[in-house]
């Protein structure tokens, strides 16, 4: 399978608003630290996979359980658990399954875009990679092109699972991390969830 890659369109961050508000009023009696657009969709003049990632950040265990249960229902969410990742649990949009990769088409059921959806627990490290990684990207052009050239180079190649594609930009964004001031013990921690 190939990785599509997009140039940057000014549309992502509006689709993230539309599903940020359906998220709001799903989630409206979850008390909720906030809701963030992450990964390459959400930084301005970067190439990425025509996939939304949103990260929904609740306080604490129980608000986690609250949120996981109103996803699935009444969201219709899928709910994947933490696939291995402490503090970040997955879920698959309405009328995907758990084995749909967000590597194909950039539309989901009624032409949503795709979108990789996260509940997460404040402060947790997979919550603070997203959000370091996201601010390093948008305020160096330099460390964002590099970033961009390094995900056209893996695009280039087919692969037999995401995790290959996910694998070959370890590297740049374990440097990112630490550039952004990460502790080795942090990124020693973080490294099997870059996989």
């Amino acid at each position: 399978m190939l990785v599509h890659l997009e140039p940057y369109n000014p549309q992502w961050p509006v689709e993230f608003q539309r599903v940020k508000a359906e998220l709001e009023e799903l989630l409206r009696g979850v008390p909720l630290v906030g809701i963030e657009h992450v990964g390459s969709t959400s930084v301005v003049g970067l190439v990425a996979k025509p996939v939304l990632d949103i990260d929904i950040i609740v306080s604490g265990p129980e608000e986690l359980e609250v949120a996981r249960r109103v996803m699935v229902n009444p969201g219709g969410y899928l709910d994947l658990g933490e696939m291995d990742i402490a503090g970040r649990f997955a879920f698959r949009q309405p009328g995907y399954g758990k084995a749909d990769a967000a590597l194909g088409g950039s539309t989901g059921p009624g032409q949503e875009m795709r979108r990789n959806t996260y509940v997460m627990l404040n402060g947790c490290r997979a919550l603070r990679n997203h959000l370091d990684v996201r601010e390093a990207l948008r305020k160096d052009a330099k460390v964002r092109d590099e970033y961009a050239r390094v995900k056209q180079e893996l695009a280039r190649h087919d692969y037999e699972h995401i995790g290959q594609y996910v694998d070959g930009k370890t590297g740049i964004l374990l440097r990112i991390l630490q550039d952004s001031g990460w502790s080795k013990e942090d990124i020693d921690k973080l490294r099997p969830m870059t996989r």
